[in-house]
């Protein structure tokens, strides 16, 4: 999992603007109970009704319907959280850069950062005139303060291993919108690791227990597993809300996220299957947000429980998928083939190498070499994201092709995450781009890492690609690629889309290519 922690070539990072489809509907159905995405958070006062329909006028209320996730908490810097977790962070706290929704890197925070010549040091200026949503001044302390909690490994923080060349005794305030950062080994993409959402600043002394952010919006209530009540910070630095409050109310599962949209409980369902989606699409009242990109869902191998250590077991298994198949029944269509190696970055071409197709007698062969002829084995999944389980279900048809057994294992969040690292073969998913992929679940001793996987190769051309620029990164990423496809411990069948039911009076949403078109609120309005 990319720490926990959304058509055609695959490999190819699209980059553009993204059409919104828009389906109309018409009368209430019954919807199939299934994983929900959470892209988006909540969780609401013990008790309490659903927000009422916002009527405009101050503004109004954006009511969203997102995924339970009982073990969540504010404090952004958590470890092993949901994606509910990292979404409703998204729209308190903010980094030092950021990701536009076409995937770009824009200054957040901070609008300049300069390396010294052998990139061991990097000096990083602040925006002016920023306050937290306390109305508080965000400075250099804060900045100082932030680095210090998140790279003190007795905090656990989730982000640790994006800054672990950090040395945090070379982290110092140079005045009050200046802060220089000493590193132990060069690095070079420094500035984009900190669009990463594990990697927020916050107020000198706030977290872990009331941790306040410079966000868009500010909590004012909050119950883990049920509800959270957003307000617009009417001290924002960048583009004001225009939504005076947020309501995120958690559903238990995808059938109940529906029923609430269609009830007009809520504005937005956060995510739906393709299956919800085409049930929605002949109604009126109901438009869908279609997120294309490169998010993925995958399969985790792990390397250090039998027989996943074996490479020919893995390639076995990823030669036994049908990845149109799975693009057709487990996501109708909102997807593309992958390959079974992440997505690149934007300026650089997709890697030369072959897309894999079923072959069963080759993965026969391999697993009779590997002595795995008879090869059972469950997936674990906590269901929480649309096509999880769709896809573990495809996979086990078509490993039964070659006399291999797969069962699907569905569990709660909170155990999933709690043996995170310890699962035999579990389903993860990845919103992030390459950079952070390979920092947080790539390389060995990660969080995200829970396959496990260790390749000197992998690691030594990892160490090249923090240090190169440009077109160098291009060729050291592709080589790296070809060492997922040939020996990783992830089988990547698809590109995923993230479909976002939601009623036709909310307007301004935009779809995102990392899948998490949420973290977008300023532009949107709902009418009456």
């Amino acid at each position: 999992m990319t720490p926990r922690p959304p058509h055609p070539t695959a490999g190819r990072r699209r980059t553009g603007t993204h059409r919104t489809r828009t389906h109309r509907v018409r009368t209430p159905r019954a919807l199939p109970a299934t994983a929900v995405a959470a892209v988006l958070v909540a969780a609401a006062l013990a008790g309490c009704s659903p927000p009422q329909r916002s009527t405009g006028g101050d503004g109004g209320t954006l009511r969203i319907a997102a995924a339970t996730d009982v073990g969540e908490s504010l404090n952004p810097y958590a470890s092993n959280q949901s994606p509910t977790q990292q979404m409703r962070s998204a729209l308190l706290y903010e980094g030092l850069t950021r990701l536009s929704p076409e995937g770009r890197l824009d200054w957040g925070l901070a609008t300049e950062m300069t390396p010294n010549a052998d990139l061991t040091e990097w000096t990083i200026r602040l925006r002016p005139g920023v306050r937290f949503s306390d109305g508080s001044d965000f400075t250099s302390a804060d900045v100082v303060a932030s680095i210090g909690h998140l790279r003190d490994p007795a905090h656990a923080a989730q982000g640790l291993a994006f800054i672990e060349r950090i040395d945090p005794a070379a982290v110092r305030a140079v005045d009050r919108e200046t802060v220089r950062v000493g590193l132990s080994k060069p690095f070079g993409p420094f500035k984009e690791i900190w669009a990463n959402v594990l990697l927020p600043m916050t107020k000198a002394g706030s977290v872990p227990d009331a941790p306040v952010g410079t966000g868009p919006f500010a909590v004012t209530a909050f119950t883990p597993g049920r509800e959270t009540r957003l307000t617009r910070n009417d001290g924002y630095w960048g583009d004001k809300p225009k939504v005076a409050a947020v309501h995120i109310t958690e559903y238990q599962n995808q059938q109940a996220q529906a029923n609430a949209l269609l009830s007009d409980q809520v504005d937005i369902a956060s995510g739906a299957t393709p299956t919800i989606a085409k049930s929605l699409a002949d109604e009126d009242g109901i438009e869908l947000l279609d997120s294309k990109g490169d998010y993925t869902l995958r399969i985790g191998l792990n390397t250090t429980v039998a027989p996943f250590g074996d490479v020919r077991v893995r390639q076995a298994l990823r030669l036994l998928v049908d990845r149109e198949q799975v693009v057709s029944n487990a996501f109708g269509g909102y997807a593309r083939v992958a390959n079974d190696h992440e997505a690149g970055t934007p300026q650089c071409a997709a890697p030369d190498i072959p897309q894999r197709a079923p072959d069963v007698e080759r993965a026969r062969r391999l697993l009779a070499e590997a002595g795995q002829s008879g090869l059972s084995f469950s997936i674990a999944t906590d269901g929480l994201l649309p096509g999880m389980q769709e896809m573990a279900q495809v996979f086990a048809e078509n490993a039964a092709k070659a006399g291999v057994r797969v069962d699907l294992d569905v569990v709660t969040v909170p155990e999933f995450l709690a043996k995170w690292g310890q699962w035999p073969a579990f389903i993860d998913f990845n919103p992030t781009p390459y950079l952070p992929t390979v920092i947080g679940s790539l390389l060995p001793g990660r969080v995200g890492n829970a396959t496990h996987w260790d390749n000197p190769d992998f690691v030594a051309l990892a160490d090249q690609l923090f240090l190169a620029t440009g077109q160098e990164q291009c060729a050291i990423t592709n080589r790296m690629h070809r060492i997922e496809n040939e020996q990783g411990a992830m089988i990547t069948p698809a590109f995923v889309n993230v479909l976002m039911p939601h009623r036709d009076r909310v307007r301004g949403l935009v779809p995102d290519v990392g899948g998490r078109p949420l973290s977008f609120l300023t532009g949107v309005t709902v009418g009456g």
